[in-house]
């Protein structure tokens, strides 16, 4: 398990980092409920 992580750990960092940019530039699909963004989420924001 250790390798797996050693090997594709690169992967799953890029996966993250695109994901909260999506998710920082769009809003929640439920109009109840948004959370608030952290502050490092803000410095990816386009607008």
């Amino acid at each position: 398990m250790k390798n797996f992580f050693k090997k594709y750990g690169h992967v799953f960092a890029a996966l993250a980092l695109v994901l909260t940019t999506i998710t920082a530039n769009s809003t929640c699909a439920f109009f109840i409920h948004q959370e608030k963004l952290p502050e490092g989420a803000k410095a990816l924001r386009r607008f």
